[in-house]
């Protein structure tokens, strides 16, 4: 097995892509030819909540990656809301109204419980448990004969571990998946959904974040995809979080929940009305309003007004990617 141990996503990503171009190998796909390690990979995070990327040559939406984990977190699987921040998704869906695989939609209601209410009930009940489960994959309705459907989940399970770390309680995540790309799943909008699920599971269990592991049985990438980007670990700039701390030595993302027995309530409440601005979780209203502003004034031509919306987003990892890629855009 290869092992990544990162402090962040953008060192994952760093990393990943030296890895591959020394010991990965090419094979056919019927999606195009992949750059594909030949054995499983373990990615380790230590600092997962520092999840933006920043760099230029990968030019990730960061839009898209915060609106669709709080989408997930909701466990909505409707293709016409998420698909205003990603034209291209819609095209996921086999009937165009649905996503048959949506992680949060499996989280919430698939396998008619709400997953993620069950594992915080044992995570707060019984101790050092081991039944922490999340599951992502039916066989009965994804282990089929055909290979017609365009969404069946690559992310399979999830394991919580809830333990007493110097007198502190952790939790750590680990995240188990079948077939993952690099450049856009794993160190991109997988590093953020499941930070941001891990971060939630954390509050809801009055933890501190711990470690977050993703175990990716196939970790691959398209070798037309890595031609763009390998020029990232050409300049040696990894961990972009020092660059937008204060004292350039670090930078503390605000938390997403502080209070926890009001979010999922707060959470419907910001999909169902963009004018309410009485948050007790004030991320939602300083952070991801902000994002969705932003976006829905670059979305109507205004560029500069959505730049405007970005300079005022609180969290600065998703101000700096927000304000970057609009200014990207604008050249």
């Amino acid at each position: 097995m290869h092992e990544i141990y990162a402090r962040n996503v953008s060192d994952a990503l760093f990393q990943g892509l030296q890895s591959i171009q020394n010991f990965g190998r090419k094979i056919n796909t019927r999606n195009g030819e992949v750059l594909e390690f030949p054995s499983p990979v373990m990615t380790t995070y230590t600092n997962s909540r520092e999840r933006v990327l920043f760099y230029e040559q990968r030019d990730a939406n960061p839009f898209f990656h915060l609106m669709e984990s709080f989408w997930m977190l909701a466990g909505r699987n409707d293709v016409e809301w998420i698909s205003q921040f990603n034209g291209r998704i819609n095209t996921y869906s086999d009937d165009g109204i649905r996503f048959h695989g949506a992680y949060g939609h499996r989280w919430r209601h698939w396998f008619e419980k709400d997953q993620i209410h069950q594992v915080i009930f044992r995570l707060n009940t019984y101790e050092n448990d081991r039944r922490a489960v999340l599951g992502m994959w039916d066989p009965k309705h994804d282990l089929v004969s055909t290979n017609d459907g365009k969404d069946y989940p690559c992310n399979t399970h999830i394991y919580f571990s809830k333990r007493n770390i110097v007198g502190r309680d952790t939790l750590d995540m680990t995240v188990c998946n079948r077939s993952n790309d690099m450049i856009w799943g794993a160190y991109g909008a997988n590093a953020v959904h499941m930070s941001i699920l891990l971060e939630y599971m954390a509050a809801m269990t009055n933890c501190a974040v711990g470690k977050y592991y993703q175990f990716s049985n196939n970790l691959h990438v398209y070798t037309e995809v890595f031609d763009k980007v390998k020029g990232i670990i050409q300049n040696g700039e990894r961990n972009n979080y020092l660059t937008i701390a204060d004292d350039g030595l670090s930078y503390s993302p605000p938390k997403i929940i502080t209070d926890k027995d009001t979010f999922n309530v707060e959470l419907l409440e910001w999909f169902a009305d963009e004018t309410k601005i009485d948050y007790n979780n004030l991320y939602l209203l300083t952070t991801a309003n902000m994002v969705r502003k932003s976006w829905q004034s670059w979305k109507q031509g205004n560029i500069q007004e959505a730049i405007e919306w970005a300079n005022i987003i609180e969290d600065r990892a998703w101000r700096k990617a927000c304000v970057e890629w609009l200014k990207r855009r604008r050249k």
